[in-house]
């Protein structure tokens, strides 16, 4: 989605959605509402007083972490 497209749906200009993104400008609770309700998430799930990490590394390092977990599964004898 882009910024002119979620500042058109929550009535908010570009440059204000760009200063949410940046940490420039915090939200007011109605706007934080509307914002999430674009997205269907819940508050907490947006906005954070502490800076979400990015979410490509938390897939990648789930994704290697489920690999070696099955990497390391004992053989159990299947079919030879």
């Amino acid at each position: 989605m882009t910024r002119a497209r979620l500042a058109e749906l929550v009535g908010i200009n570009v440059q204000s959605v760009g200063a949410l993104e940046r940490g420039d400008n915090y939200p007011s609770l109605d706007l934080a509402f509307r914002i999430c309700a674009v997205f269907d998430l819940p508050v907490e799930a947006v906005f954070s007083r502490h800076e979400f990490a990015a979410m490509s590394a938390e897939l990648y390092q789930r994704a290697t972490s489920d690999r070696a977990a099955h990497d390391r599964q004992p053989d159990r004898g299947g079919a030879r």
